[in-house]
């Protein structure tokens, strides 16, 4: 039986009889590597009837569908999966945009259309200033948009990095933002200040899924932005984001070394309250972990002294820190302390506030209070506030608060044959860690 020639979606090339892909070898080949970002599209690619329908009729879920089931992409769509990726969704996320209502959220709307570059003219709202979106502008660099850095942050505390660093590391990889080792003319500082601050996200994120060696690669090259760019703001808070993570691996000299190193930069530009204290905060933790409790102490008192100093001007970059934040990393100090009853006392001031949408603060809070209690025989109430925890997080994609819930289960499992709350909620945190074992990207 012989087949039939065709033409390839993509370059029109005439296709072999046997070629039962839909693609010439050309493109397949040019393309292999398109499942870690959205391919660029040829402008005709918009025309097609239904993706055209979908945005006329302003429903992005729909368009998202159509721009799966597009012949650009060969005979077979594009899966679910590929394009929940990209846009730093789950399958199940995407499948509910895509049969749902539609999109009424301004940021997301945006953000998902910059990441497909859907042409301006085919929107019903406002691209941030130097979209135009479509392949005539793909090669232009561009400045990370603080707007979308911003409401990323504001995302990643609600849903986690695990569910948004794909976007990220896409935006990275684009080709489409300046590299220091190939700039052909100066790249502004503002701009290299942005740049760095979109890998320290990236980092955050990575570390939030579990890859730390992500993590450390993307905070090396925000580094190296921040330093180019002259910022002493985002050079200190890459300092920050490195003394965290050194702090998590159970580094104590490196993370005391990064947060000095960031506490020096702040000396030599503007003020920054905030930023100040959040590096204090993390020079305490540091100093705790070496046996250095007195030192530990007399720098968190110097951060909560300085957290509500005026700080001037807040790029939109810089990450929140707050006295929710202060407390959580206070009450890390005081717990490696063995210092409960402070620990209990800084976490229940964080607690009576409501939820919000800060969702992973939140579960460290409870997680943590939950393991302080644990400590003083509280057992009734630290599993009253873990399951409150596993209620909360059903849909963060965080392991670093998975890590938290198998602490948690480590700390109840002698208690199991003893204290009757126990046992149930064992036998529910083991449930709850296997079915978020979808958390996490692989390392490189």
């Amino acid at each position: 039986m012989t087949g039939t020639r065709s033409h390839c979606p993509r370059c029109g090339g005439r296709l072999a009889r046997d070629n039962d892909t839909g693609r010439c070898a050309p493109c397949r080949a040019a393309e292999r590597d398109r499942v870690g970002a959205p391919p660029t599209v040829p402008a005709g690619f918009w025309d097609h009837p239904p993706l055209r329908q979908a945005l006329a009729g302003r429903h992005l879920g729909q368009a998202f569908r159509a721009y799966r089931c597009h012949p650009y992409h060969g005979r077979s769509p594009l899966a679910q999966t590929v394009v929940a990726r990209w846009l730093g969704l789950t399958q199940a996320q995407l499948s509910r945009l895509e049969t749902g209502p539609p999109i009424v959220h301004l940021d997301r709307l945006t953000h998902w259309a910059q990441l497909l570059h859907i042409p301006a003219q085919y929107l019903w709202f406002r691209l941030p200033s130097g979209h135009e979106g479509g392949a005539e502008v793909t090669d232009r660099l561009q400045e990370p948009d603080p707007h979308l850095l911003r409401s990323m942050r504001v995302a990643d505390r609600m849903i986690g990095g695990s569910c948004l660093y794909p976007a990220v590391a896409a935006r990275l990889a684009s080709g489409r933002l300046p590299r220091l080792e190939m700039a052909e003319e100066p790249v502004p500082k503002p701009t290299l200040a942005a740049v760095a601050a979109l890998h320290e996200m990236a980092g955050w994120m990575a570390h939030d899924s579990g890859a730390d060696s992500l993590a450390r690669k993307h905070l090396g090259d925000a580094l190296r932005f921040a330093r180019a760019s002259g910022d002493t703001h985002i050079g200190a808070q890459v300092r920050a984001s490195l003394s965290h993570l050194a702090s998590h691996r159970g580094d104590a000299v490196a993370a005391i070394s990064h947060a000095r190193e960031g506490l020096g930069l702040l000396q030599t530009g503007p003020p920054h309250g905030r930023l100040t204290a959040r590096l204090l905060a993390l020079h305490a933790r540091g100093l705790v972990s070496t046996g250095k409790a007195l030192e530990a102490h007399d720098a968190l008192t110097a951060a909560e002294a300085v957290l509500g100093a005026e700080s001037g001007h807040t790029p939109a970059w810089l990450s929140p820190f707050d006295t929710t934040s202060f407390a959580i990393e206070a009450a890390r100090c005081f717990l490696r302390m063995g210092d409960l009853d402070e620990t209990q006392a800084r976490l229940r001031e964080v607690l009576t506030d409501p939820p919000g949408r800060r969702v992973r603060s939140r579960a460290f809070a409870q997680l943590l209070l939950a393991t302080a209690l644990i400590g003083k025989g509280q057992i009734e109430e630290a599993c009253a506030l873990t399951h409150e925890a596993l209620d909360e997080t059903a849909g963060l994609g965080s392991l670093v608060v998975v890590d938290h819930l198998r602490h948690v289960a480590v700390l109840l499992r002698p208690r199991g044959a003893t204290v009757v709350e126990a046992p149930p909620l064992l036998d529910r945190l083991q449930c709850a860690i296997r079915e978020r074992a979808w958390i996490g990207v692989p390392a490189p």
